[in-house]
């Protein structure tokens, strides 16, 4: 299988782990990851129209020989299963932010591949980060968990596209295990919720069967230190499990 993130920082972190922990698992999972930071849907349209060589093309987790590509050449790259798609974090939450440019976006992809077209529903902030919306010290978390989540259901429902991949569901969870601690600078993932993403999305690709249990991640994938403690992995890996069986009608399966 294989699958292609048009995303951001938020597809790294949630991708990091992916291939990794399908392998433990005795599958194949090949992911694809075309990032610009902090890009957006709209900004992903312009990217498209201007053939612009502005992304950095991962292939698990490596930098890939088309280091730097541009949308076309990545989507051509391969034959890919899915293609997913996502808002920036900051309009996550903000329905209108996705139109017309992803309606545009998805008609051009479709030029290039036959893939299957999944969404990748992103998280909330930390408590301590800040957002226009959702102020500061605290964040409203509950407030943009449910816009976010509300946002993607409505994506869903009107571009007839069921799928939707529960990363923010994920993170909402775990947070009510481990507190707000997830992640390493108010909105990006901390090792602990690199791993917890990367169990739930293998999850919602190669389903709840898989045994993953054998994965333990080495080090530390963006460079401060941190790890996770290897006695958390069972409680990640359950909450990733519940996250996606609660995702009845948005799975592949």
């Amino acid at each position: 299988m294989k699958i292609l993130f048009i995303g951001n920082s938020f597809s790294v972190d949630v991708s990091t782990y992916m291939h990794e922990i399908a392998k433990a698992a005795g599958k194949e999972l090949e992911v694809y990851v075309l990032y610009i930071g902090g890009c957006s849907v709209e900004n992903h349209w312009k990217r498209y129209l201007a053939n612009d060589k502005a992304y950095e093309f991962y292939h698990n987790r490596v930098d890939h020989e088309l280091m730097w590509s541009s949308l076309k050449e990545g989507l051509e790259f391969t034959d890919y299963d899915f293609v997913s798609f996502q808002q920036v974090s900051q309009l996550s939450g903000d329905y209108d932010s996705y139109f017309p440019e992803l309606l545009l976006l998805m008609d051009a992809v479709r030029k290039h591949t036959k893939a299957q077209f999944v969404f990748h529903q992103t998280w909330s902030y930390a408590k301590t980060f800040y957002h226009v919306k959702y102020g500061s010290n605290p964040l409203n978390q509950d407030l943009m968990d449910k816009d976010i989540r509300s946002t993607y259901l409505r994506l869903s429902d009107f571009l007839k596209i069921p799928y939707i991949m529960p990363s923010g569901e994920a993170i909402r969870k775990a947070r009510l295990v481990f507190g707000d601690e997830l992640n390493r600078d108010g909105f990006h993932l901390n090792e602990r919720g690199r791993t917890l993403c990367g169990y739930t999305l293998a999850y919602y690709l190669l389903g709840l069967d898989i045994d993953p249990s054998s994965f333990v991640p080495e080090g530390n994938s963006y460079g401060d230190g941190a790890v996770v403690d290897k006695k958390e992995l069972p409680k990640l890996m359950e909450i990733a499990k519940e996250t996606v069986l609660e995702n009845k009608g948005h799975n592949l399966w």
